[in-house]
């Protein structure tokens, strides 16, 4: 014999009416498409771009104005610069990535005196590069 409870128990779900899927109601939010659109030039063009956004880099870390933005712009630079740094000097990658690395820091954790760092760096590694 079955106990009350169990009865009373399977009797409930016995009513429910089985559940069906609408999938013409469901909503799916917008996707936003991003673009990135590396810059093209080679590293004597760009490198002195991407110091000029590493030195501008404290003051916008220390303001909290486009500091995110400027650490983007910066990777980006290094992403088009490298595959050349890497073919005439892959000796000097490990020194670029840990510039990049030390801006995007500086950048996420509000520490502008690291950016103060990248940029002397950078400066330094501009020159050997282009002389």
């Amino acid at each position: 014999t079955l106990a009350p409870l169990t009865v009373l128990s399977l009797a409930a779900l016995s009513a429910c009416s089985p559940t069906t899927y609408d999938a013409s109601a469901e909503t799916t939010p917008p996707t936003d498409q991003v673009t990135t659109t590396l810059p093209t030039g080679t590293a004597a063009e760009l490198l002195p771009l991407m110091l000029a956004e590493v030195e501008g880099l404290p003051l916008r870390v220390m303001n909290a104005d486009g500091d995110g933005a400027a650490a983007t712009r910066i990777e980006q630079l290094w992403a088009a610069i490298q595959p050349e740094i890497e073919a005439n000097d892959p000796d000097l990658i490990p020194d670029f990535e840990f510039v990049v690395r030390r801006c995007r820091q500086a950048a996420d954790r509000n520490r502008p005196a690291d950016a103060d760092r990248a940029a002397k760096n950078l400066a330094a590694l501009v020159d050997a590069y282009l002389d």
